[in-house]
């Protein structure tokens, strides 16, 4: 090493060493050096990038960050967040449920409005769920009821239950999602009580939503408004599954299809304005789903476990 060499890592050994081990702040070491605080700066950057200082973080919490800033770069993400497997589904969910009120903790503040969609993975999120502190938010349902009223996995149910963890107040959709002809589904978002959730839902900022596969165990199926005969007929057209009802392909494209007219929710070009829409899924049966809602832009955060983000990466 020449000796100008010698004496530039000598300074940034020095600077670096103030600056992360001393704990002296930027103005105060340019001071003591008899230097400016610009210099600082530079040698500080300087210092890393010639391997001076390897910075790690040393944090159960970090485990998977790698991964997430993977998936976040790979699908222009605002945020992946990823929780371990754990054991079993319960563990999950409430690993789950953990980092979406880290999220809600960031994202809401009094007077906020949060939209949610339905099914088995936000009823058992929203089950789980602790608030970190009470925040006085409303939740509107961003589509009609699936399932018997009164089920969990009912999308007033899911509003309800999270509005009252936050100490907030919940609105109902008094409609089914899937309706027996256009006609009808025109009728009803004519009704008075269903029009005022549609123009809330249309100008909250978040949204929280599950992601449907159209496999036989689906939940869709298990709450009857769908048969296995109208799935294999979505399977015909290249549809891999659902967000928020909007049925879609692997490559994120909306896909017409014979019940759309039949369908009472928040529309795709809606949904895309949405400022934080999360997306909460996991399993290998979600792959294909997850990975259409991601390329569509039709989430920005996603929620899953170590296991399906790794799945995801590999077709990235």
């Amino acid at each position: 090493m020449v000796k100008e060499d010698f004496a530039e890592h000598k300074l940034l050994s020095k600077i670096a060493r103030l600056y992360y081990v001393d704990d002296i702040n930027q103005q105060k070491i340019a001071e003591k050096l008899n230097i400016s605080r610009t210099k600082v700066s530079r040698s500080i950057s300087r210092a890393k990038q010639l391997n001076i200082v390897n910075i790690s973080i040393n944090s159960p919490a970090d485990e998977f960050t790698d991964l997430e800033s993977a998936l976040e770069k790979a699908f222009d993400l605002k945020e992946c967040l990823i929780v371990s497997s754990g054991e079993n589904d319960t563990e999950l969910y409430r690993n789950m449920a953990v980092s979406i009120a880290g999220l809600f903790d960031r994202l809401f503040v009094d007077g906020d409005t949060l939209g949610v969609g339905w099914g088995a993975t936000l009823k058992n999120i929203s089950a789980c769920i602790e608030p970190l502190r009470k925040i006085n938010i409303q939740t509107v349902p961003l589509l009609g009821g699936l399932g018997r009223s009164g089920i969990e996995v009912h999308t007033n149910a899911v509003a309800s239950m999270i509005a009252e963890k936050y100490g907030g107040i919940s609105y109902a959709m008094h409609s089914p999602a899937v309706l027996d002809s256009s006609e009808a589904r025109k009728i009803m978002e004519k009704d008075s009580s269903v029009a005022e959730v549609f123009r809330m839902a249309a100008k909250i900022n978040t949204a929280l939503l599950g992601l449907s596969d159209i496999g036989q165990q689906s939940t869709m199926i298990k709450t009857g408004n769908f048969s296995i005969e109208d799935f294999k007929y979505l399977e015909s057209l290249g549809i891999v599954g659902d967000v928020n009802l909007i049925f879609i392909n692997e490559q994120g494209h909306t896909v017409a299809n014979d019940l759309d007219e039949r369908l009472l929710r928040l529309s795709a070009n809606k949904l895309k304005n949405v400022k934080n829409i999360i997306g909460a899924a996991f399993g290998a049966s979600k792959i294909k789903v997850i990975l259409g809602a991601l390329r569509g832009n039709l989430i920005n955060i996603l929620v899953t476990d170590d296991k399906t983000a790794g799945q995801l990466i590999k077709q990235a």
